[in-house]
């Protein structure tokens, strides 16, 4: 007998882990984080970050001080690192200065920073080093960085920095990625297995968009000159997801038309060009944009962005979403398409190529806590679990006890595309969890006492 109490109250903690579990991750709100500069004066040239909740109405944190050692801080592209941290690469001259490195900052909530390094250019005669963008090909870290030389002139190229480790102090020496010469401002993203670059050619001063399939190409360019429609005069590309799957762009206009957004769905076609509102517009200048969940654990990059990067925590990298949250030692489920996933509540254990997740059970693959084993593809668990597929490869994710599932839909990539939340109190599920174990305590030990023998 007290093995069949203790057997039912691994399964009643198992269940009640679950709940909590995901409902953690239903709970999880996304934030998406803007870093930026102000302009060209000297007290213009620092950091300022902003926020918001739906990538589109952003408010300053109100700490506009950070500006390295230099005293000039340009064109910041931030990452969430895996220890935790964010991170930024910046400009660390003036537009008219010549620089021959670029620099690194970190902070642990976004309001006090620490430099952490200026990392030179490797490039040799390097005149002009501008603005590196974060982008994460798997378990590697880049930083994609547009140098300019003294010979030839005016002949800027994207070059590929790679990080050798996790500390991010020490870099491989720079690789020319096949983007230029004369291309500005190179931010390059990863759907599938297709490496998306757009990048401002200076010679006619339109943005434009190639394709690779590799991030050293070759590439092709689909979209020359006014293919998607923005006119000329238009730089500083920051691209990243949304969670309803779009993509959104803002751009530079530097001839006094703004700070602008553009919309796509597939990263081909692209909406016309509106103004950023909130007074932002006029303001702001050349940054990145990371998306995060809150209530998560380590983030990622965005930049490789748009599409976050990197660690735990349920942001997506290049385009591929990357990891789940943590919560209380046990890790929540949501793969990466072809990845491997292990999710474990109470013990249990769950691996599924990229296409599903569960919340596990006192034992068992995709064990539901609760007596029975959960469908990988939707469908009725038993117990009362529901389990609902995210999409045509995505990941999925169970509820307790009649609560609405939480849907988290993916591409085929393993992009995050959007999600419902959980509609019903956790109390329902704890009130389920215990109301079966009592069920099933009567049903091996009748209506006696149960003694210890």
């Amino acid at each position: 007998m007290v093995d069949a109490m203790r057997s039912i109250a691994r399964s009643a903690l198992a269940g009640l882990g679950s709940l909590l579990l995901l409902a953690g991750s239903a709970n999880a709100a996304t934030r998406y984080v803007f870093t930026t500069f102000t302009g060209d004066a000297a007290d213009k040239q620092r950091l300022s970050v902003y926020t918001s909740s739906d990538g589109l109405n952003f408010k300053a944190l109100g700490n506009e001080t950070y500006a390295g050692p230099t005293g000039v801080l340009r064109d910041p592209t931030i990452m969430k690192h895996s220890d935790g941290k964010y991170y930024i690469a910046y400009t660390l001259q003036s537009w008219t200065t010549n620089s021959t490195s670029f620099a690194l900052a970190s902070s642990t909530d976004l309001r006090k920073w620490t430099f952490v390094k200026e990392v030179p250019s490797g490039v040799p005669n390097t005149r002009m080093t501008w603005a590196p963008e974060w982008f994460k090909d798997g378990d590697s870290i880049y930083l994609l960085v547009n140098i300019d030389t003294t010979n030839p002139q005016n002949a800027f190229r994207t070059y590929a920095f790679k990080a050798k480790d996790d500390t991010l102090l020490t870099w491989d020496a720079p690789v020319p990625i096949g983007i230029g010469p004369n291309y500005i401002d190179t931010f390059v993203v990863k759907q599938g297995a297709t490496y998306h670059a757009f990048t401002k050619d200076e010679s006619t001063k339109f943005i434009e968009h190639a394709t690779a399939s590799a991030l050293t190409g070759p590439w092709e360019f689909i979209g020359k000159r006014d293919w998607a429609g923005w006119g000329e005069g238009k730089e500083g590309i920051g691209l990243f997801q949304l969670d309803n799957g779009d993509w959104r762009m803002f751009l530079d206009c530097y001839g006094n038309c703004g700070f602008l957004y553009s919309t796509s769905k597939d990263l081909k076609q692209w909406s016309s060009t509106s103004t950023v509102p909130g007074g932002l517009s006029g303001v702001v200048r050349h940054g990145t944009v990371l998306r995060e969940e809150m209530g998560g654990g380590a983030g990622g990059i965005t930049g490789a962005g748009g599409a976050s990067a990197g660690g735990s925590g349920g942001t997506s990298s290049g385009g591929a979403f990357s990891g789940g949250a943590s919560s209380g030692g046990a890790s929540s489920a949501g793969a990466s398409v072809g990845g491997s996933v292990t999710a474990s509540v109470g013990g249990a254990t769950n691996t599924s190529g990229g296409y599903s997740a569960a919340s596990g059970g006192a034992s068992g693959s995709a064990n539901n806590g609760l007596g029975g084993s959960a469908p990988s593809y939707g469908g009725s668990a038993a117990g009362g679990v529901t389990q609902t597929n995210g999409g045509a490869s995505g990941g999925t994710l169970a509820t307790l006890a009649g609560a609405t599932a939480v849907v988290t839909k993916h591409d085929d990539s393993g992009c995050q595309l959007g999600r419902s939340r959980s509609t019903n109190a956790p109390y329902l599920g704890l009130a389920f969890v215990l109301g079966l174990s009592l069920r099933r305590m009567r049903r091996r030990c009748g209506t006696s006492a149960v003694s210890d023998r």
